[in-house]
Order: C-alpha cells, then structure tokens, then sequence
C-alpha cells in the first residue's frame, strides 16, 4: 500500500513539474507572413540606370522604356530594343532567369550604352522594393540597380492638340499650310500619336514637371498627296518637335520649348479650335 502511494505521489509531482515548465516556456513564435511586393499587371517606366558612372536618368530621346511583369515573365524596352525573360518572386526576392532575349536593332551610340547597362543590371537583381508610384531593383548589397515609375496624370493627356504654329527653320513661327491638320496626341504611357499633314506618325514621349522630351519619329509611308511643300513641311515639324525640352500650358494652348526656352511649336486644344471657328 505505502509503495502505491508513493508511485502515485511521483507520478502526481512529476505531472505538476511538466505543467510548471510549460507554462514557463514562451508561445513559439508565429511564423513570418510573406509580403509580395505588387509589380505585377502594372507598366513601369524605367527612369534610371546603374552604370558604371552611376545611377544615370533615361535618355530623354529613346523610346518609352516601359516594362511589364506578369505570370513569371517580363517584357520592356531598353530605349532601343525589346527585351524579354522569365523572373521568380518570393516576397521582396526577385530573380531573374538567365535566358534574356532582346531585338537587334541599331541605334544612337548613348542610347547603345544605355541597354548595355540596362542588361547588366537586370542579371544582378536581387530584391524589389516599392513605395506608392516608385519601384527598385536592388542588387544583393541592396544597392539601386532600376528604378522605375508609374506614368503620371498630366494635363497634356486626353486632347487632340492641333497645331497653330511652328518653327520650321527661319527661327520664326510659321502657320501650317491651310488643310494640313496636323495633330499631336499624348496617351499617359509615354506614347504619343498624330498626324502630320501627310502621314499618320508615333513615337515616346518623357515627362518630368515641365520638361518634356520626344523619342525619335517613325511615320506611315504614303505618299503625301498634298506634294512636296506638304512632305517637306511634315519633316521640319518633326525636326522640331524632336527639339523639346520642355512645354507651357496656358488654358487651352500648348506651347513645346527647345532648351533655350525657344518656341517649337504651339497648339491649341482641338476642342477649343473647333468651339473659336464657331464663334460669330
């Protein structure tokens, strides 16, 4: 009997001990929640570059240099050419695969060195980070390889701007040839479209406060029927339109600077011009 009891008193102080310790020991810590940095379904344009001069800002003159990450793959511009490639995301760790692949078209030697490096530091990607409008793409020591933004609201967006005037040369503002309707439309991606009296034409477009800068022109190739002063008035206004650096919007009318400050070209809304013909 006193065995019994003292077996039991044991079991009874061992059990107390267990319960003791455990409600010693501190709740196991939950796990971690991965938090997936949101690039996905967006366009980003690429706004700086690390070479090996430094952090360097986009080429004003290239073509939009956007980017999309969707499903594991990504495809996006370098300035010059297209390129293309798969990536992983963990959380904030991003991986890109080996196997990019990208155009092979010729272009401006700055805008040469720009993929280059645009290239390099893609294969040294190794985190994402994001703050509102501002994406990054850091290397292993968390240095900013890519940084990249979402396009901005702008005024300029959703207008056809006809154009009034233009510099065609003889550092004077001259009037279109009557009937030319040349247009100028920007469409809040870095895209910009119109008409230019002959041709339909496209190009990119960078945006920043008030400085504005146009990519290179590619047009249609019909033949104008309005002759050879419509075909040559169509070069001279892409002539300066390429020399943009920045823009003045007063009301309805658009005004494109070079970056002296000089009048290129002046438009006005293509629903203001319609609303003036109108009047009385």
């Amino acid at each position: 009997m006193r065995r019994t009891m003292t077996t039991l008193a044991i079991s009874i102080f061992a059990i107390t001990l267990a319960a003791a310790a455990t409600a010693a020991e501190p709740d196991a810590p939950a796990p971690a929640s991965t938090f997936t940095v949101q690039l996905e379904g967006l366009r980003w344009t690429l706004t700086d570059y690390r070479s090996a001069d430094g952090l360097s800002q986009v080429w004003p003159k290239s073509r939009p240099p956007r980017f999309s990450f969707q499903d594991g793959s990504f495809s996006g511009s370098t300035g010059c050419n297209r390129i293309t490639g798969s990536y992983r995301l963990d959380g904030s760790i991003l991986t890109i695969g080996k196997g990019l692949a990208a155009t092979q078209m010729g272009c401006p030697a700055p805008l040469m060195a720009q993929e280059k490096a645009v290239i390099q530091a893609l294969r040294r990607v190794a985190t994402v980070h994001r703050k509102g409008a501002t994406l990054e793409l850091h290397d292993s020591a968390d240095e900013v390889l890519l940084r990249f933004s979402l396009p901005q609201r702008t005024p300029l967006t959703g207008h056809t701007w006809k154009l009034e005037s233009y510099d065609n040369g003889s550092a004077a503002l001259t009037t279109p040839i009557p009937g030319s309707e040349i247009t100028l439309k920007l469409d809040g991606e870095d895209r910009l479209s119109g008409h230019d009296g002959c041709n339909a034409y496209m190009s990119g477009y960078s945006l920043s406060g008030d400085a504005l800068a146009f990519g290179p022109i590619a047009t249609t190739r019909m033949a104008c029927r309005g002759g050879p002063e419509r075909a040559e008035q169509a070069g001279r206004y892409a002539a300066a339109l390429t020399q943009a650096a920045s823009y003045q919007l007063q009301g309805q009318e658009l005004t494109i600077l070079d970056a002296n400050g000089k009048p290129m070209a002046r438009f006005t809304s293509e629903a203001t011009s319609s609303a003036q013909a109108a009047t009385p």
